[in-house]
């Protein structure tokens, strides 16, 4: 299944700033499985809540008609956008010049800076949907959102306010799919899309009329999520350094989304703190020889499953998410 990683490094621009002390690691965004919306800006899918029913039928007997109860469901794709204002002498002296061809070397190079927010943005958008806290209410369901709805929770009772969850998500382009729109996919957009530099002093003071000379430009990008299965997401939530999930609770987490069906597809989402407590789940395991004297409990995968980290995840998850 494509995922929303080689979207990306398709359209991968150099120059990025340094941004090591801000950036992420978005581990969700990375592995995400996705397909074009059916619509554009919006999904449409049909939903079945059971199989129609065979009759053993005797000769010269009657069939009863068997219908299924099918319901269509319908995705919007959400606007994420910013506009970036820069400071005429900044765009000088960085972009060489206060020309228009200097403006554009210089929100080039910043383009990078400004798709790793909106990266982490839609990351979060994924995780806690339409949370007040820690997500947005005006955007898509998350995680949180759909494991909830469907009773796919388990909770270990952390205190709240420095606990993490645990996501086990099993990506399919039928039922569980982040929605790009299709000239995203095609190759004719770019997955943020960009207005040219202009320049555009900024009114700072109406009383005034001060104005700063400023020029600027408007970032935005389409995207949804669609989980049209009830069996597609399992949150392990509540978890801290006292409460750590065990290896049955894991278990039921990928029995819970079927993991065995698409183990490649299956992922496992935490942050560093909760990686660390998968890993020690390993610690009564581990044993020391001779020929080494090395200590490692890593584990890349939990029954064949990949761990996959988002620092997009909170450490300090309260209880309005449950």
């Amino acid at each position: 299944m494509r995922t929303l990683r080689d979207i990306l490094v398709e359209k991968a621009v150099n120059g990025a700033p340094i941004m090591d002390q801000l950036e992420k690691t978005s581990g969700i965004a990375m592995t995400a499985g996705i397909i074009p919306a059916s619509n554009g800006v919006f999904h449409k899918w049909k939903l079945s809540g059971a199989l129609p029913s065979a009759t053993i039928r005797l000769v010269g007997a009657s069939v009863t008609g068997s219908a299924t109860n099918n319901t269509l469901g319908r995705q919007d794709l959400q606007e994420f956008t910013m506009f970036h204002p820069e400071d005429w002498k900044v765009v000088g002296e960085l972009g060489g010049g206060k020309d228009q061809s200097a403006a554009d070397r210089y929100f080039k190079e910043t383009y990078p800076q400004y798709l790793e927010g909106m990266l982490q943005d839609i990351s979060k958008q994924m995780i806690y949907g339409t949370n007040s806290t820690f997500g947005d209410v005006d955007g898509f369901n998350g995680f949180h959102d759909y494991a909830r709805t469907n009773s796919k929770v388990t909770q270990l009772g952390g205190v709240t306010g420095s606990r993490t969850s645990i996501f086990v998500v099993r990506w399919n382009p039928k039922f569980c799919s982040v929605l790009l729109n299709p000239n995203v996919i095609s190759n004719l957009a770019e997955i943020m899309t960009s207005t040219r530099p202009a320049f555009n002093p900024s009114t700072t003071s109406v009383t005034t009329g001060a104005k700063q000379p400023t020029w600027e430009t408007w970032h935005t990008t389409d995207m949804g999520l669609m989980v049209a299965s009830t069996v597609s997401v399992w949150a392990i939530t509540q978890a801290d350094d006292s409460n750590p999930p065990t290896s049955a609770e894991m278990m039921a987490a990928l029995r819970g989304v079927h993991s065995g069906r698409d183990l490649a597809n299956t992922k496992i989402y935490c942050n560093e703190r909760g990686r660390d407590m998968i890993f020690g789940l390993n610690d009564a395991n581990l044993i020391s020889t001779d020929s080494t004297d090395s200590y490692d409990n890593r584990i890349m995968t939990f029954n064949g499953v990949e761990i996959v980290v988002d620092e997009n995840i909170s450490d300090v998850e309260t209880t309005v998410l449950d």
